[in-house]
């Protein structure tokens, strides 16, 4: 059947999306991306261990902000969200809400009290649901495997949840985190796919290798993704757009189903729990490293993994960022290319490196850093060497020699250990910055980190 539901992405929420295109069942390409290159002298007798596959909410609801501005009406007044008037790209502002109630927002609601969001977009969290409706929602979403209970160790996680009084039919429903739905970055459920009244259903990242999982995408922990959840007819049921550092814990409604989005404590399955800690503080707490400056008297030495100076930072997700710290290796990550997934690593010393078992991953990295939870990880295979002067070649996939995590063309971070999980070498880039090239000039550890360079792959850097 076709849910009631019709949530605030098609009437309550500026539109940001480009849906109903209508796409087939998704597949994952697994076979063809390229192999492994290197520059002359590195060589590998064998395929690298890679466990797993990976990739990587701004609310629509209930959360106060400053006022902000929107874009320019016809006769040249700026929109301004919060002065009271609805302009261009809102659907309501402040206490005017268009004559709008939650009947009219939402066919899963028979009354309530309907307000307005400081983004100018419709809260409902006061709306009462129809109990002869089905409500299904996105609920909670993680950018990074869960840590505890059921869904430990199995990658990103989006939950939805049926907030309505009657069982709701999700076949041929389609979830992304593409607006437009590409058919590899979308999740069709299956036919006969139920959710009963106040039912979860928990959705993780697909494991290409091991074969479990659903969701043929993942969702970044350091930049934004929008997600988006459609029906069997491409109308509009659900969107959040995700602040990936906020669902790095886990990002989730309270209450369940209809309340505002926030940081939660991990509750996969089960009832949202609002977080524990309080996170952006300035304050570090229990259950954080850091909060902004305050560092709890952490330096880049005391992480313990390798580094030999530099500056210690503090992430929004408040864990340590060792993206300035330096080491004395002679080993480096030297150019990213976000567009096409390619890592290229220099060896600027006079002598061959082995880089056995070495670890090349794009996930947090810190002194709780655990390989053994790191599902996205490449690590290099016995006989791996690298020759002096020489550059090594890493593209993405996930076949033999190859890393399974990607580049988010939105920033991420790349690091590089040896196996005692000693840091060899860590770089972050931000939005941009590496779609074309980001490398170092010159090659090697005295290197400045560069956007917009000449792609060099396997050779040396140069300049834009």
């Amino acid at each position: 059947m076709t849910s009631t539901h019709r949530s605030l992405l098609a009437a309550c929420i500026v539109p940001i999306l480009a849906c109903g295109n209508g796409v087939g069942t998704p597949t994952t390409d697994t076979s063809g991306a390229e192999s492994t290159s290197t520059g002359d002298g590195a060589t590998t007798m064998d395929g690298p261990t890679t466990t797993g596959s990976g990739s990587e909410p701004t609310t629509t609801t209930g959360e106060t902000t400053e006022p902000t501005t929107g874009p320019s009406t016809e006769s040249g007044a700026m929109v301004v969200c919060g002065d009271g008037e609805i302009g261009a790209g809102e659907v309501c502002d402040g206490a005017e809400l268009g004559g709008k109630t939650c009947v009219d927002v939402d066919e899963g609601f028979v009354g309530g009290e309907l307000a307005c969001a400081a983004d100018c977009a419709f809260d409902v969290s006061g709306c009462e649901v129809d109990p002869a409706a089905p409500l299904v929602a996105l609920n909670e979403v993680l950018s990074k495997s869960a840590t505890v209970g059921p869904y430990a160790d199995k990658g990103d996680a989006i939950e939805i949840f049926n907030a309505g009084g009657v069982e709701a039919d999700l076949s041929g429903w389609k979830l992304s985190d593409d607006p437009a739905f590409p058919v590899d970055k979308t999740y069709v459920f299956p036919i006969g796919t139920k959710l009963a009244p106040g039912e979860w259903l928990v959705l993780v990242e697909l494991d290409a290798m091991m074969g479990g999982g659903e969701l043929p995408f993942g969702i970044s922990s350091d930049a934004e993704e929008t997600l988006t959840l459609v029906d069997g007819l491409d109308g509009a049921i659900d969107s959040v757009v995700v602040q990936g550092a906020d669902a790095v814990v886990s990002y989730c409604r309270l209450p369940d189903g209809t309340g505002a989005w926030q940081k939660c404590d991990q509750t996969l399955g089960e009832s949202n729990v609002a977080a524990s800690s309080d996170c952006g503080n300035a304050v570090a707490e229990a259950g954080e490293d850091c909060d902004g400056v305050d560092l709890d008297d952490m330096t880049c030495e005391g992480l313990g993994l390798g580094f030999t100076g530099g500056t210690l930072a503090c992430s929004p997700a408040c864990t340590f960022d060792a993206s300035m710290c330096t080491t004395d290796n002679v080993v480096v990550v030297n150019e990213l290319e976000s567009a096409a997934d390619d890592i290229e690593i220099y060896n600027a010393g006079n002598q061959p490196v082995d880089l056995s078992g070495w670890i090349l991953t794009d996930d947090l990295v810190d002194q709780n850093y655990d390989p053994v939870m790191d599902l996205e990880k490449l690590v290099f295979p016995p006989m791996t060497s690298l020759a002096a002067k020489k550059f090594l070649v890493v593209k993405k996939g996930n076949l033999p020699n190859q890393h399974p995590f990607g580049l988010s063309n939105d920033g991420d971070t790349v690091t590089l250990l040896e196996p005692n999980l000693s840091v060899v070498d860590q770089v972050s880039y931000g939005l941009g910055e590496a779609m074309v090239s980001y490398c170092r000039l010159p090659d090697g550890p005295g290197g400045t980190w560069t956007t917009g360079c000449m792609p060099t792959l396997g050779a040396a850097n140069k300049a834009p």
